[in-house]
């Protein structure tokens, strides 16, 4: 029975404190219902049990849940677990979980965890982002994905004297008629469609530069995966979205690299000592494979001091 409640009280244990991490309900606010028991304030939107749970805990919920409250279905529902919460956490004071390391451990892993989940994300809304920084940013991005797309076919040959022969045939007609021809002896052929040239290695890329739309290389290229023959298609600009469309999302990475900066100095600048590990366990004694415990041998008669031998009378 022990073993079951724990594990009962372990299923629990997160879901129950997700009230106390969120906040539950504090004093000093308008509404019906005694004094709540946390740090959250403002009107009061349900009791429990006489204990209080403010609108703004709801809406904290909701927002959680991905919820609109506005919605009276959603509402309904909202209002429901929220107050399960409530019940739950009333539950584990009354009936005692809390006296359980385990579970104690658990409802302090979630406390840490929706901290940090909170925290971070109040840090990132309070950090200002100035419109320079916006700005170079976008200038950054745009420089590193700014560039040439192009549309070309290659097909690659496992050996130079094969990609030389296909070279000179295809160099001498139009590409499209000689593509087929030998494209069945190549080791692969295909077409690419908007290849950008920050992603192309560099021989590759020199290759292509060299061509107009409409030609193909002359000699063959070697690569690691053999020697290609490279016939370019079309060649064209990589637009760039515009600053307008992709600045609050500017803001938001920003917002973030800071809010990971300055957990990164709260790092450098703790104390952190590691405990010393706990002594490991004396290993068990052991025993020759095949020789049975002591506690299944028979019991062995305890020894005995042997009787003096009888004196011999003389004659």
């Amino acid at each position: 029975m022990k073993s079951r409640n724990l594990t009962t009280s372990i299923r629990l244990s997160l879901a129950a404190f997700a009230l106390a991490v969120l906040g539950g309900c504090s004093g000093g606010q308008s509404g019906a219902g005694p004094a709540p028991s946390s740090a959250v304030s403002g009107p009061v939107v349900v009791t429990v049990n006489g204990e209080a749970v403010p609108q703004r805990l709801l809406d904290a919920f909701a927002i959680a849940r991905g919820m609109d409250l506005s919605n009276p279905q959603q509402r309904e529902r909202a209002l429901k677990q929220l107050t399960d919460f409530v019940l739950l956490e009333q539950m584990t004071k009354k009936e005692g979980y809390t006296a359980d390391p385990d579970f104690a451990s658990l409802v302090e892993l979630g406390r840490l965890q929706a901290i940090s989940s909170a925290a971070t994300r109040h840090m990132q809304k309070t950090i200002t982002i100035d419109d320079a920084a916006v700005r170079a940013e976008y200038d950054k991005q745009t420089a590193k994905g700014s560039g040439q797309a192009y549309d070309f076919s290659q097909m690659i040959y496992a050996d130079e004297a094969a990609a030389k022969k296909a070279a000179a045939a295809i160099n001498a007609k139009p590409f499209d008629q000689t593509l087929d021809s030998y494209r069945k002896d190549a080791r692969s052929a295909r077409n690419y469609n908007k290849a950008r040239s920050t992603q192309m290695p560099p021989p590759m890329l020199a290759a292509l530069t060299e061509l107009k739309p409409g030609e193909t290389s002359k000699a063959p290229l070697q690569l690691p995966q053999g020697w290609a023959i490279l016939h370019l298609t079309s060649v064209s600009e990589i637009p760039q979205p515009p600053f307008e469309q992709v600045q609050e999302g500017i803001k938001r990475t920003l917002a973030k690299r800071a809010g990971e900066e300055r957990i990164a100095k709260l790092r450098d600048g703790a104390t952190i000592v590691l405990a010393d590990p706990a002594p490991a366990p004396a290993p068990a004694a052991t025993r020759p494979a095949g020789a049975m415990p002591k506690s299944m041998l028979p019991p062995q008669p305890a020894p005995t001091t042997p009787a003096p031998a009888p004196a011999q009378s003389k004659d």
